[in-house]
C-alpha cells in the first residue's frame, strides 16, 4: 500500500521536466517489483526449510484391480536423515540389479542339474549365478571401503569373478549373453557407492540376503523372491532395511528406519486386509502352531520365502506370523524386522514373547558361534546344523554343543505381528491361545 500511495503522489504532482518524471515513476516500479521479487524468494527458501525437516513418510498401495494411490513427503539430507538416505540409496541399487535378475529369471532352466544358471546348494536348495553376482555386487561395491562395523550374506562363501571374462560364479560360468548386462549393472551400482556417508554407519553390521527365495527363483515363483537388507546397531538391532521384489510388475517394496520415523515402499495391497490371517509356511506345520491356529480362531495363509512372508503383513495380507521350528537365518529377520517396525509391526523371539508378552530382537551382529543359543533347548537338524554329517533323521537330537550349530540360525522361533495387531487386545488374545496350548502341544525349537 505504502507503494503504491508513493506512486500515485508521483503521478498527482508531475516535476517539471516530463523526462524527470518517467524517471522517477520508472525508478518507483523497479523497487516495487524488486520487493515483490524479495518476499517471493523468502517464501520459497522458507518452504524448502519446512521440507527438509519434516518426516518423511512414502507408501504407494497397489490394490487389485484399483490404480495407485501415493503420499510423498520429501526426505531431508543425509546430515539430517541418515538412516532414511540409506534406505532411499538401497532400494536403488535394488532397483540397479532389477533387470539383470530379471533377464537371468527369464533365462533360467528350471531342474536338476541341466540348467547353466543354476546348481543344487548341499542343502537342496537351488544356487544360482544371480545370488552370487548380486552380493559381490552389494558387498565388493555398493558397500566398499570401511563404511560399516561388519557385512555379513548369505553367500560369504561364494567365489566371484566379474572383472574379468569369463564371468564366474564359484565352478559356474556366467553366459556370454549377459556380460554386458553384469558389467552395466555394476557400473550402476558403484555410482551409487559413494553417496553412502562415511562416517554414519561405523557401528552398524549389514545383513545382505541377495535373493531370499533361490528355491522360488529357480522354480518359476519370481513373484515371492525378495532382496533382503538391514542395518543393525552396534547392539545387533536392526535400525533400518528394505524388502524388494525385482521380479513383480511393477517391482513391489517396502523400507523403514522406526527412528527417524520413515517408512516408504510400494505395496500389492489386496481387496481386503486379512487381520486373522495366519501365515504358514510351505513346509509342515507344526502341532504348536496347528493349535494356536485353532485356539486363536485364525485362518491359515499359505507363505513362500520369508522376506515376502513380512512384506506380505505389512500388506495386510495376514496378521501374524508365528513359527517355533527353524529354517531361516539373521539375514532372513534382519531388514524385514527393522521395516515392519517402521510400519508399525513387530517382530521378535519367541520364548520371550510366549513367557509374559516382551519383545526381545534377535541379536544381528558378525560373530563365529551362534550368539542367540540357549542350551538344552534346541534340536539339531538339516538346516541349522553346521555339519550336516551330525544330522541324523528321525532321531530327535538336543543340541548341548553351541558349536554344532550355524553361527546365523534363529534358533528360538519367531513372533511377527502386522500393524494391524498391535493393539493391546490382539496380543493378548495372541498370548493366551499360545498359553493355553502350550503344555499340549509345546513349541519345538530347531
Amino acid at each position: 500500500d505504502f507503494k503504491r500511495n508513493e506512486h500515485k503522489s508521483i503521478r498527482r504532482q508531475p516535476p517539471a521536466n516530463s523526462h524527470s518524471y518517467i524517471a522517477a515513476a520508472t525508478s518507483s516500479r523497479l523497487f516495487f517489483n524488486m520487493q515483490i521479487i524479495s518476499l517471493a524468494l523468502l517464501a520459497a527458501v522458507s518452504m524448502m526449510t519446512a521440507e527438509a525437516f519434516a518426516p518423511s513418510s512414502r507408501t504407494t498401495s497397489r490394490a487389485a484391480g484399483s490404480a495407485a494411490l501415493q503420499m510423498v513427503v520429501p526426505s531431508a539430507s543425509s546430515s539430517d536423515k541418515p538412516l532414511t538416505e540409506l534406505c532411499e540409496i538401497t532400494k536403488e541399487a535394488c532397483e540397479a540389479v532389477a533387470p539383470m535378475l530379471n533377464e537371468l529369471y527369464s533365462q533360467i532352466k528350471i531342474g536338476t542339474g541341466v540348467s547353466d544358471t543354476a546348481a543344487f546348494k548341499s542343502d537342496a536348495t537351488f544356487f544360482t549365478i544371480a545370488d552370487g553376482i548380486v552380493q559381490h555386487m552389494f558387498i565388493e561395491y555398493l558397500f566398499a571401503g570401511d563404511k560399516f562395523a561388519d557385512i555379513v550374506g548369505e553367500e560369504d562363501d561364494s567365489v566371484v569373478n566379474i572383472l574379468e571374462t569369463p564371468f564366474t560364479v564359484d565352478d559356474l560360468v556366467v553366459p556370454d549373453e549377459f556380460e554386458d548386462l553384469v558389467i552395466e549393472t555394476l557400473a550402476k551400482v558403484k555410482a551409487l557407492s559413494s553417496r553412502i556417508d562415511g562416517k554414519a554407519f561405523k557401528d552398524m553390521t549389514v545383513f545382505v540376503d541377495p535373493i531370499d527365495g533361490t528355491r522360488e527363483f529357480a522354480t518359476g515363483k519370481g513373484d515371492k523372491v525378495t532382496i533382503l537388507v538391514g542395518y543393525n546397531d552396534a547392539a545387533g538391532i536392526p535400525q533400518a532395511g528394505i524388502i524388494y521384489r525385482p521380479l513383480t510388475t511393477p517391482h513391489y517394496w517396502a523400507s523403514g528406519a522406526k527412528s527417524e520415523g520413515f517408512k516408504d515402499g510400494v505395496l500389492d495391497t489386496p481387496d481386503e486386509i486379512n487381520s486373522k490371517g495366519m501365515l504358514i509356511t510351505d513346509g509342515k506345520v507344526s502341532p504348536f502352531i496347528n493349535s494356536v491356529i485353532e485356539n486363536s480362531g485364525m485362518n491359515m495363509v499359505p507363505s513362500l520365502a520369508s522376506g515376502n512372508r513380512v512384506l506380505m503383513l505389512v500388506e495386510g495380507r495376514a496378521g501374524a506370523y508365528i513359527r517355533d521350528t527353524g529354517g531361516f537365518a539373521k539375514w532372513d529377520t534382519s531388514g524385514p524386522q527393522a521395516v515392519l517396525e517402521a510400519h508399525g509391526g513387530v517382530m521378535a523371539k519367541l520364548p520371550e514373547f510366549l513367557n509374559d508378552k516382551s519383545m526381545v530382537s534377535y541379536t544381528h551382529l558378525k560373530t563365529k558361534i551362534n550368539s542367540d543359543f540357549c542350551k538344552m533347548s534346541v534340536g539339531l537338524t538339516l538346516s541349522n546344523a553346521k555339519d550336516k554329517s551330525m544330522f541324523i533323521p528321525g532321531l530327535d537330537s538336543i543340541v548341548k554343543d553351541v558349536h554344532l550349530v550355524k553361527e546365523y540360525s534363529c534358533l528360538q522361533g519367531l513372533v511377527a505381528l502386522a500393524p494391524t495387531k498391535m493393539e493391546a487386545f490382539y496380543l493378548n488374545a495372541i498370548h493366551s491361545a499360545m498359553n493355553n496350548i502350550k503344555n499340549e502341544s509345546p513349541p519345538t525349537y530347531t
